[in-house]
């Protein structure tokens, strides 16, 4: 890949993927301790802050490492983040009855559902799609190379 086929995909493909990731952190980092905070709110404080923490960080790894595997061309990976996804949409939505701050309540909402929104878009199918001839085209050339040391082995 050139130089300047590097750029025309990065100016193509990175905003919806950035933005991607961007909503499914922001969707973890309000709605997981919104959910722990409304449906477990007889664990003391202490107890609460730790619990949003792990499962924030928990589930903050899940989601790198399931867009990690999605750029390096395993498309199945984007299930991961969508189930997630939906699973905080759904948590978030019964909090309402918790009377929770109507700004992170919105946004507990909001923020899922445009995560869902990029991850189906145009353009991250086709950001998903360059990336799985990107890693044939590394399999083939790891074959190529493969065969070359043989060859010089022998």
């Amino acid at each position: 890949m050139t130089y300047k086929e590097l750029l025309r995909y990065l100016k193509r493909y990175f905003p919806v993927s950035t933005g991607a990731l961007f909503a499914q952190g922001f969707t973890i980092a309000i709605g997981v301790p919104m959910m722990i905070g409304s449906y477990f709110e007889v664990l003391p404080a202490g107890e609460n802050l730790r619990y949003s923490y792990f499962s924030v960080l928990g589930a903050s790894f899940l989601i790198a490492h399931c867009n990690f595997m999605v750029v390096r061309g395993y498309p199945g990976w984007i299930w991961g983040p969508v189930i997630l996804m939906f699973l905080c949409l759904v948590g978030v939505l019964p909090t309402i009855a918790y009377r929770p701050h109507k700004v992170f309540y919105v946004s507990g909402i909001l923020f899922p559902l445009l995560a869902l929104l990029l991850l189906n878009s145009k353009l991250h199918r086709e950001a998903r799609n360059e990336w799985v001839k990107l890693r044939e085209k590394r399999q083939r050339v790891g074959r190529i190379i493969r065969t070359q040391r043989q060859r010089f082995r022998r």
